[in-house]
């Protein structure tokens, strides 16, 4: 089971009105991930493994924490593995004006859990790369 719907780079405020603080799941196709909450002046960042198991359920097994408060860079400690389902539905963002996909993942480790998160692009920024290959 490949999992394709789910990769891509999905954020909380996709569609709305910018606000100070903004989380977005990125997946890769090769199994990696990641979801980073992020505020002006800090972050926080959890780095995972992930795999389709069942139709819309999906195991994350983190594998790294990692901190930004200014320019200090804080390992944290690694979240459980969970098993989840998740769904996709397509919803009318009020910025876009068009129906988005948009996913449902209540993962414990993420700060907005019961958030939807539009899908911004298949191919994940090149921020999300590169940050993704400094913490590897």
């Amino acid at each position: 089971m490949c999992g394709d719907e789910i990769i891509g780079q999905w954020s909380v405020e996709a569609g709305y009105h910018s606000s100070m603080e903004d989380e977005q799941f990125v997946f890769w196709g090769d199994g990696v991930g990641l979801v980073e909450y992020a505020r002006p002046g800090s972050s926080e960042c959890v780095l995972f493994r992930w795999a389709r198991t069942a139709i819309r359920t999906v195991r994350l097994e983190p594998h790294r924490c990692v901190r930004r408060d200014g320019g200090a860079v804080v390992d944290d400690d690694v979240p459980e593995m969970v098993e989840i389902g998740y769904r996709i539905t397509r919803e009318n963002r009020p910025l876009i004006g068009e129906v988005l996909p948009v996913l449902y993942l209540p993962a414990a480790f993420a700060m907005t859990p019961d958030g939807g998160y539009g899908l911004i692009t298949r191919e994940p920024a090149v921020y999300f790369t590169n940050m993704r290959r400094a913490s590897s």
